[in-house]
């Protein structure tokens, strides 16, 4: 996933005060790293292992070194660092004025030039969160996601079978509502967890045959509302098969896979008198204690092995 410097200052211009000083030219530059930084040892002459791809950040520290050197020296130093053609943008922090070098070498090369009145710990904080959400991968799946006892829940099964019906149980139980029918999951920056949220057009929404749409947030409340949430368990609902075998005891662990990380998953029957919402709300406590290294099938099985040995 990428997207270009003018559509960041489009989308969150206002929000990060961001102000365009030159290098207009290069906002069509992609931006594909959702980290940024600080490039105060590149301003030595520094330039190993230097990460042309994220956006620079010149704080006070760093704009103050390239003041007390000469316009010429600046000129060939910041030259130097964003001739590359991996380099995406550059932003003064604290509503710093920049140098007329600045303006040159970034004019000259058109690389985006902006500057904002956040300080530089805030906008790297802000900035990276919204680019790591906004580059992240991501894929679109039919299902339900709720937080059940703080733990993130998705429901998947085929059409009406039964999801969005218990995702109204669960909200009237207190639990959290994040998406229904349409489930967006990203894969974050580090790899190793999913995110879900639910579509913007459809946000807070469910639809419940019979009945229609209704809006979560304003029949329950914000408290019963989140706009995404980790994916820690997978619950698929089916119609009971009487012919088929179900997991009874839960010696075996189940995955499933999305985007290439593997998500605990468990399998449900739908049958008439099963109160699926408390299945799930069990099925959700259980997966936190598994998730502290207590597995109760494996510790009963453990102490029946050793009452048989004593035989």
């Amino acid at each position: 996933m990428t997207m270009d410097v003018y559509a960041l200052i489009k989308e969150k211009g206002e929000d990060f005060k961001l102000k365009l000083l030159a290098g207009k030219g290069g906002v069509s530059r992609h931006i594909r790293a959702p980290n940024i930084n600080r490039p105060g040892l590149a301003l030595t002459g520094f330039l190993e292992y230097f990460p042309y791809e994220r956006i620079q950040v010149i704080g006070i520290i760093e704009h103050t070194y390239l003041s007390h050197l000469n316009n010429d020296l600046q000129i060939k130093i910041l030259t130097k660092i964003f001739s590359d053609e991996k380099s995406v943008a550059c932003i003064l922090t604290r509503n710093l004025e920049p140098t007329d070098a600045m303006l040159k070498v970034f004019s000259d090369l058109d690389v985006p030039l902006l500057k904002t009145t956040l300080s530089s710990s805030s906008l790297a904080e802000d900035l990276s969160y919204y680019l790591d959400n906004k580059l992240a991968p991501s894929i679109k799946i039919h299902g339900v996601m709720a937080n059940v006892y703080g733990l993130g829940i998705l429901i998947v099964g085929k059409s009406a079978i039964g999801k969005s019906e218990c995702a109204l149980e669960l909200i009237k139980r207190g639990h959290k509502f994040i998406a229904d029918d349409i489930v967006n999951i990203k894969k974050r920056s580090s790899g190793q967890f999913l995110t879900g949220s639910g579509l913007e057009i459809t946000k807070h929404l469910i639809e419940v045959r019979g009945i229609g749409i209704i809006d979560v947030k304003e029949l329950f409340g914000v408290g019963n509302i989140l706009s995404d949430s980790k994916i820690e368990l997978v619950i698929k609902l089916e119609e009971w098969d009487p012919l088929k075998k179900y997991d009874r005891v839960g010696l075996d662990d189940y995955y499933t896979e999305y985007l290439g990380v593997n998500i605990p998953e468990i399998t449900i029957p739908v049958a008439p008198g099963r109160n699926l919402a408390v299945l799930v709300e069990t099925a959700s406590l259980n997966q936190r204690l598994k998730n502290k290294g207590h597995f109760t099938a494996k510790a009963l099985d453990f102490t029946l092995r050793k009452e048989l040995n004593n035989i």
